[in-house]
């Protein structure tokens, strides 16, 4: 009878707990899908990624990529295939098709964190660490545009899930291993040899930290090399074969081995992501300096945290090593980070239901205040802007009339923040209310603030008024690399045309020539040139202004 009950028990438990991740997920879900398509794809990255599919579709090349009818070598085409799969329905690449594939694999990211944070620790600390991870800032906004990285990240997730499925069992640990490096496969498809270093560097430091490196040959590393390289050449092959030598020299010289040795783009100090991540991770970031003192402290006890702490190092070593940096690129760790930082919140909501008050220790006031501070902060800024002050803000004034609820939500969390933290409420309900106003904030982000700054940030009402003005049959050249521009004119290709005498040979050819113009180019190029063409409009997009020119013929 007694283990019939305890049966019983755990096939609630089980109900209980499944119900609440598949309650976690609709939300996210809902989050994430709403409004997904409501703002343009924005300028550099998401029209150009969407423009590569769309030629896929258009001329049924999916081995080499294209852009402007020119071979696209700077990335692998799994992601750009997701894309096209996605859009195939629409019968074009749109903004919700594009960013779709992100917006999956964020979930399946998030479901796997929770699923390590349950095996390493326990249901809750699954929970939190699926919390923390949605509501990261860094993670959230690159799961709501159209790039590759969220997909690499569901790739290397997923290997280093399996391995340490793998490595936790007493038997059948063969297919886990070999599904890793499938998984290892996929994301250097995905991203290039990125998407094999990072989970193998991980687990190559966790092994030497558990001092297991005779591991390795139950690993089957040998076998699982020829795997990844194996789908990694199913691809390449057919083609480099396809590109010839030139895009072979390219992608293996310039895309792979350049980009880590002397990054020709992005290029970053080596201490970059030490100041970076702790904004991509806001607002848990506030909480490391706490939860580095408290593992500290309890590095004597059994805390078992060997594992995501050395994905997280791992992972981040190896980005630093790199030359070329962006935030985006460190987005693998942040499902470790979100596990250590569940950790971290898991062991004091415990104690607290101990009887233990947390909330006076100053691993939790001090970040707690400083949270709500910078959203009292935050809605100080909000408030001058709406009063037409703090013109530094400019950019927030696309926000209209939605910066009032904003500031509402601002200064009614920061109020319920400050009565918690002064009657000393459970370090549980400050953590649900964090939460909670971080949801809201994403919701809203999504349905008013995107669509708000899609003046600012869009090509495409730039794009329209060269429709208007730029005939399908006439000629049209640009001065510099018009890749983000394809997407909305959707046309013939687009010359690239660098200012040089070239430029000026083209304009002084009989009949209308069009050119798009960077103003830093304009104002660079020489008077001749100036006195040619008649500056037709202009637009911001982001930082930079672009003008259309027509030359006099």
């Amino acid at each position: 009878m007694k283990s019939v009950h305890i049966n019983k028990d755990r096939g609630a438990n089980f109900k209980i707990e499944s119900m609440k991740v598949a309650g976690l997920i609709m939300l996210f879900a809902f989050i994430l899908f709403i409004n997904l398509g409501g703002w343009d794809l924005w300028n550099p990255d998401e029209p150009r990624y969407a423009q590569v599919a769309r030629e896929m579709m258009q001329t049924g090349q999916y081995v080499l990529p294209h852009i402007n009818a020119e071979i696209y070598p700077d990335k692998p085409p799994l992601f750009f295939w997701l894309i096209a799969l996605v859009s195939k329905p629409f019968g074009d690449v749109t903004a919700f098709s594009a960013r779709f594939p992100s917006a999956l694999a964020a979930l399946f990211i998030i479901l796997l964190t929770y699923f390590l944070g349950r095996k390493l620790y326990s249901p809750l600390t699954g929970f939190i660490a699926a919390l923390v991870l949605f509501t990261s800032s860094e993670f959230f906004m690159i799961t709501t545009s159209a790039r590759i990285d969220i997909p690499l990240t569901l790739c290397t997730t997923l290997a280093l899930f399996l391995f340490f499925c793998g490595y936790t069992r007493s038997n059948g640990r063969k297919k886990y291993y070999i599904a890793s490096y499938l998984c290892m496969g996929l994301a250097v498809l995905m991203k290039g040899p990125v998407g094999f270093f990072v989970p193998f560097i991980s687990i190559m430091l966790f092994l030497t930290a558990r001092k297991e490196l005779y591991r390795l040959k139950q690993m089957q590393l040998g076998k699982g090399l020829l795997i990844v390289a194996g789908i990694a050449a199913l691809w390449l092959v057919p083609a480099c074969i396809m590109g010839g030598e030139e895009y072979t020299r390219e992608i293996l010289g310039k895309q792979i081995f350049g980009r880590v040795v002397s990054s020709y783009s992005h290029k970053k100090p080596f201490y970059y992501y030490l100041l970076n991540f702790p904004v991509g991770f806001l607002p848990w970031s506030l909480f490391i300096p706490s939860a580095c003192i408290y593992f500290w402290r309890k590095k004597r006890e059994n805390l078992n945290i060997s594992f995501p702490f050395s994905w997280l190092a791992g992972t981040f070593i190896f980005f630093t090593l790199i030359s070329g940096k962006r935030s985006l690129y460190l987005l693998p760790l942040y499902p470790a980070a979100a596990i250590l930082m569940a950790k971290f919140f898991h062991d004091h909501i415990t104690m607290e239901a101990s009887g233990i008050k947390i909330i006076q220790s100053k691993l939790f006031k001090i970040p707690c205040c400083v949270f709500f501070g910078l959203l009292v902060l935050s809605s100080i800024i909000i408030w001058f802007v709406i009063a037409g002050e703090f013109q530094i803000f400019k950019p927030l004034l696309y926000l209209k009339a939605n910066m009032y609820p904003v500031l509402v939500l601002l200064c009614t969390a920061s109020l319920s923040g400050a009565v918690l933290i002064a009657i000393k409420q459970k370090v549980g309900f400050l953590f649900f209310l964090i939460v909670t106003f971080i949801l809201t904030l994403s919701l809203l982000t999504v349905l008013e603030i995107f669509p708000s700054f899609n003046t600012l940030k869009s090509a495409k009402p730039f794009c329209r008024r060269i429709k208007n003005t730029v005939h399908p049959d006439d000629i049209l050249i640009a001065s510099f690399n018009p890749e983000m521009f394809n997407y909305f004119l959707n046309r013939a290709p687009i010359p690239e045309v660098k200012i040089s005498v070239t430029l000026e040979k083209t304009l002084r050819s009989s009949g209308k020539v069009y050119c798009l113009i960077r103003e830093k180019h304009y104002k660079k190029s020489t008077e001749e040139l100036k006195k040619m063409v008649t500056i037709l409009d202009r637009d911001t997009i982001g930082s930079k202004t672009y003008y259309l020119t027509v030359n006099h013929f």
